[in-house]
């Protein structure tokens, strides 16, 4: 039972670190493209400089976490079904 609740917690908080970097990103895609802003890159285009602006890592690690997460969930729910 702890198992699965540390792979719960990985998967929510994988959630919301995945969901928090994107909006960062696309708040700070609004400052790109304001009169005075610092502009933008055209070949990664408005939102592609704000999410490399804001950083891979923080996407990086929610994906790792998601994926921790999931493995241990699988894993355990097949521990208890045998």
């Amino acid at each position: 039972m702890k198992h699965i609740t540390i792979g719960l917690v990985l998967l929510l908080s994988s959630a919301i670190m995945y969901s928090a970097a994107l909006i960062a990103a696309s708040v700070y895609s609004l400052v790109l493209t304001r009169d005075g802003g610092e502009g933008w890159s055209t070949e990664y285009g408005v939102y592609g400089t704000a999410l490399r602006e804001i950083g891979t890592l923080p996407i990086a690690l929610a994906i790792l976490f998601g994926l921790i997460g999931a493995g241990i969930v699988i894993d355990s729910v097949r521990k208890t079904k045998i």
